[in-house]
């Protein structure tokens, strides 16, 4: 199927986006051909998406080149999500071009940077595009509860970007994505708490900071073994370096755990979870003539509460603090068959210690309730009421010569859309929740032991490209030819509290 003419008026079609396996309504399905590719089975459509909608109330860009038959079509993916092999046969493969939009899958949609022919196949390379650089017409509509138990971790090697550099980071730290990236990281999120009760992380930091991981240059072929690996029902856990990564859903609850890896002399563990009573997606968004119409809906409900629980401790004091901010290459996916779309949750943390003296340790866990929807509600961000379930003031502990803390930070973000890995199109809803404790030098026990805390809450939603700075970066690093300019994303806060305990001059000063 080629694009719709763009002279053509045609009605929005209303997609229901249902969380099953149907068949495409209205419009005649994808013509299978004799001799597909091996990605033939429903694993397939979780690791690739699936194929675009037939449907002749959907109005697609005059520069998009439609690929059939969907995840049959797709040999292979590369590693870092942006290369993709595509079998020389399917209809539309051939009218492959740089410059055109590629729309072969929900998760293979982009502007072709580079393409060539290999043995009969099309290999091509893309970059990000804007939601309405794929859609003329169309109106999206959903009211659904999401099934945790159908979703699958789709894990991104070489996600660009992956591990970045934190904003306050040293002026001089070497990174693979330029000099650029330490300013760019300001302007990303989540962003740590500058400051967790009176005392700055910043200070106490010996200045070990993450890398940007941008690996590679622009590869036009997979390399054996170098390949998007398979989506999967159970957990992923993926290597940041000196840090881990795992995220996880259960029966009730989204969750994330990171770790700094035990054979040094910080540890670090952190675990964040979001428990849900009917998670439920609500959208209504309308494309029209290739722009988004005011009043669009995308909202996530159902989030009950949000708890973190957190244990640090460093053999050698200041020397084993460290710091990180990722983005997970670890998204849970979800196919939607009958849509041009895929369903995605994503995950970004940050977090910097600032333990001082040797041996010391610092322990935390709190749980707060979330009343209400996160995103977007008729074009206006909507924000729950928090409430406190378990104080994270009555659990600090540790041991420490020194005050010493940590603070961290961490986002989850649903979305449906099309695009790369990298750079998902579509509506979206986010939530960031940042954390900062305190514990007092044990050496002022005699007098008071000092303890602090902050937290803060924010929530994000819009239609378009959710990506960060430092991706972006890498992005323009491993596709030097790319044009696609970052919008700025504000964000809108919903708690900032901020405790010192117990409430004497000692603890403030």
């Amino acid at each position: 199927m080629r694009a719709a003419c763009p002279g053509r008026r045609v009605a929005a079609l209303a997609i229901a986006l249902l969380l099953a396996t149907t068949a495409a309504c209205g419009g005649a399905p994808g013509r299978v051909h004799e001799g597909s590719g091996p990605a033939d089975t429903p694993e397939a459509a979780l690791t690739y998406g699936t194929g675009p909608v037939r449907d002749p109330s959907v109005t697609y860009q005059p520069d998009v080149v439609i690929v059939e038959d969907g995840p049959r079509a797709i040999r292979s993916a590369s590693s870092d999500g942006l290369t993709w092999t595509l079998d020389g046969k399917a209809r539309g493969a051939q009218d492959v071009r740089p410059g055109k939009v590629l729309y072969a899958t929900s998760r293979a949609v982009g502007r072709v940077q580079k393409v060539r022919r290999a043995h009969g196949d099309v290999v091509a390379t893309l970059g990000p595009v804007e939601f309405t650089e794929v859609f003329r017409d169309a109106h999206l509509t959903l009211d659904q509860d999401i099934d945790d138990g159908a979703l699958h971790y789709l894990e991104i090697p070489d996600l660009p970007g992956a591990v970045t550099v934190p904003a306050d980071a040293p002026a001089n730290v070497a990174t693979e994505a330029g000099k650029g990236v330490a300013k760019d990281a300001a302007r990303d999120v989540p962003t740590t708490a500058r400051t967790i009760g009176r005392t700055s992380v910043r200070a106490a930091h010996s200045g070990r900071v993450g890398t940007v991981v941008a690996r590679g240059p622009d590869r036009l072929a997979a390399a054996a073994g170098d390949t998007l690996p398979p989506a999967r029902s159970s957990s992923v856990t993926a290597d940041l370096g000196e840090w881990k990564a795992e995220p996880y859903r259960s029966p009730g609850a989204f969750g994330l755990k990171f770790n700094h890896k035990a054979a040094g002399g910080l540890k670090v563990f952190v675990d964040f979870s979001l428990k849900t009573e009917k998670l439920h997606i609500r959208s209504d968004v309308r494309i029209s003539g290739g722009r988004v119409a005011d009043g669009a809906t995308f909202a996530v409900e159902g989030i009950k509460s949000a708890a973190i629980s957190i244990a640090a401790g460093a053999a050698n004091g200041v020397i084993d603090n460290s710091k990180i901010r990722a983005e997970v290459p670890v998204q849970m996916t979800l196919p939607i068959a009958g849509t041009p779309f895929a369903f995605s949750i994503s995950w970004k943390f940050s977090v910097a210690t600032a333990l001082g003296g040797n041996n010391t340790t610092v322990t935390a866990s709190g749980e707060w309730g979330l009343d209400g929807a996160i995103g977007m509600v008729n074009g206006a961000i909507v924000t729950p009421k928090l409430s406190v379930i378990k104080s994270i003031m009555d659990s600090i502990t540790g041991i420490s010569v020194g005050v010493s803390g940590i603070a961290t930070a961490v986002e989850f973000k649903v979305q449906f859309g099309v695009g790369v890995p990298a750079a998902f199109a579509g509506p979206y809803a986010k939530l960031v929740m940042d954390f900062g404790v305190t514990n007092g030098s044990a050496l002022g026990a005699p007098l008071t032991r000092c303890v602090g805390a902050t937290l803060d809450g924010k929530v994000g939603g819009g239609v378009g490209v959710s990506v960060s700075a430092v991706a972006m970066a890498a992005l323009k690093k491993v596709l030097p030819t790319m044009k696609f300019e970052l919008q700025q994303e504000s964000l809108t806060p919903f708690v900032h509290r901020q405790q010192t305990l117990p409430d004497v001059p000692l603890c403030k000063s």
